[in-house]
């Protein structure tokens, strides 16, 4: 299986998962099946989000592993056979333990909503959905 996770960058902070794929500097790729990590700068990345799910999928990739999207990058993924699992914290080590141990939660649209909820009257700070209003 391979498994794509946005981090923060690839140098210092390769190790802490970002929190979302807009918000990462770089993305992990891990291929367990050859048990080998491999990072890369966005920037080396499509910008049109087709042709970046596409080169992902090329690639053998459908599972990623993420702190939060919001509720229509869940769709996307789910509509495009990506399996999306929920990180249980930023120690991107941690989490892809977790993932060889099955442990990892599935990250479903209604967790995507979550964020969402909470946001009310400009009491949120960090909501990232283009549904919300503050």
């Amino acid at each position: 299986m391979k498994v794509f996770i946005p981090v923060i960058d690839s140098t210092d902070h390769r190790y802490i998962i970002a929190d979302g794929v807009h918000e990462s500097g770089s993305i992990c790729i891990l291929d367990t099946k050859e048990g080998h990590i491999t990072w890369y700068e966005t920037k080396n990345y499509p910008v049109n989000q087709g042709d970046f799910l596409e080169e992902l999928k090329f690639n053998g990739i459908t599972n990623i592993i993420a702190s939060s999207l919001s509720p229509m990058a869940v769709k996307v993924f789910n509509f495009n056979g990506f399996t999306i699992f929920k990180s249980v914290n930023t120690d991107l080590l941690m989490n892809l333990e977790l993932l060889k141990m099955r442990c990892l939660p599935l990250f479903s649209y209604e967790a995507s909503l979550e964020g969402i909820k909470g946001c009310s009257a400009g009491a949120c700070g960090s909501c990232h959905s283009a549904t919300c209003s503050n």
